[in-house]
């Protein structure tokens, strides 16, 4: 009888030690897990501030051009005055 007893104390005892064991393992790589995500989104919310700046600088040279544009039409259109 006291054999069984200590059979069963020692898988009761193993179990839990694997058990935390393998608890620990898997809390460790949810943390890194965490980790990693938190530095995708902080890239990706650098990319997209990147992308905004980018937006504004195209949008700005476009009004440029066309500025331009508008200025080189009026140099070059006729003109009734002369």
């Amino acid at each position: 009888m006291g054999i069984i007893f200590v059979i069963l104390a020692g898988m009761i005892l193993g179990g839990g030690i694997v058990g935390f064991v393998l608890s620990r393992r898997w809390q460790a790589q949810v943390a890194q897990a965490e980790q990693a995500l938190k530095a995708i989104a902080e890239q990706h919310h650098a990319e997209v501030a990147n992308s905004r700046e980018l937006k504004q600088k195209v949008a700005d040279l476009q009004f440029q051009l066309n500025q331009a544009r508008n200025e080189v039409r009026a140099l070059n259109a006729p003109r009734d005055s002369e």
